[in-house]
């Protein structure tokens, strides 16, 4: 008895100093709570609620139920259109933007002298907006005097209208993706490349492996769990940050051929004013995006290693 109250009497004061603990960590937390929930928790019920509703933000909102969703799946004319641009864009951008940053960290990763300046070099377009990159690629696609027209034009290939020709608008954006993309993650493999221990070559070397085999076989398991983050996080930004690309460089067109779920969203909602419908497609891009995030989380046991 006496052994169970000198428990009792000494688990009071660590009760009392965990709840002043929370205490502070609500003083601290609170602000940014208040701003999540104000701007990111109440927009999202918010958007879910409206999604049900035919809202032209100027009549009352009209309860239509799963209308919306049904509309955009079955009867929208210009849904295949867009879900095809959009698996388009993220299927030529991502395994580029996926393995070319690996292999340009193994190569910024070697000891050789001046690699800290093209570091430098390949880290640039991360100091450059995502308009201000729009901009730059817009110009240098342009027909008279773009710089890539300079380019295949050594080649005898003639000008070409990149970004007003339906069969090259997508490319050129899958480009700039490429481009703008790809310095962010040759970090994140330059970071999980200079953590290997330099044990593992040196070992490797005295087994007698070449690059191939120290790449295969030492680089590539250890490096998989940053690759299983690059593939979602790049998937992620490719799907729903290409906003700005596209506003700027070529506005959903030419005839649809560079209109995408994001800025078909905006379109949707901030020029035909059809909020319901608009927050209705925006919700179906949030379960394509957290289905395939389910199915790469669900297949890594069989091929990232920890």
């Amino acid at each position: 008895m006496v052994e169970a109250t000198v428990v009792r009497v000494r688990a009071r004061p660590a009760s009392g100093r965990r709840r002043r603990e929370w205490l502070w960590a609500l003083v601290f937390l609170g602000p940014n709570l208040l701003l999540c929930l104000g701007f990111m928790f109440f927009p999202v019920l918010f958007g879910l609620g409206a999604s049900f509703f035919n809202w032209n933000m100027i009549e009352p909102p009209k309860f239509i139920g799963l209308g919306n969703y049904s509309h955009f799946l079955f009867t929208d004319p210009l849904t295949p259109k867009v879900v095809g641009n959009s698996a388009y864009f993220v299927a030529g951008a991502l395994p580029v933007t996926v393995l070319l940053p690996l292999g340009l960290a193994v190569l910024l990763n070697a000891p050789l002298r001046g690699m800290g300046w093209f570091r430098s070099l390949y880290f640039l377009p991360l100091v450059t907006s995502a308009v201000v990159t729009a901009t730059i690629f817009k110009w240098a696609f342009a027909k008279q005097f773009g710089a890539f027209n300079e380019v295949v034009g050594l080649f005898g290939v003639s000008p070409q209208d990149w970004l007003f020709n339906q069969r090259l608008v997508m490319p050129s954006l899958i480009l700039t993706a490429i481009w703008n993309r790809v310095p962010l993650n040759t970090i994140f493999y330059l970071a999980a490349l200079q953590s290997v221990p330099r044990a593992l070559y040196e070992a490797a070397r005295i087994d007698g492996a070449g690059a191939w085999a120290v790449f295969r076989h030492i680089v590539w398991p250890l490096v998989t769990p940053t690759t299983f983050f690059v593939l979602i996080v790049t998937a992620i930004n490719l799907l729903l940050g290409t906003f700005d690309m596209v506003s700027v460089m070529t506005q959903g067109g030419p005839l649809e051929s560079s209109n995408v779920m994001v800025y078909n969203i905006w379109r949707t909602a901030f020029v035909y004013f059809q909020m319901g419908y608009a927050s209705a497609m925006a919700y179906v891009l949030f379960v394509v995006v957290l289905s395939f995030t389910a199915g790469l989380w669900a297949l890594q046991r069989y091929w990232v290693h920890y």
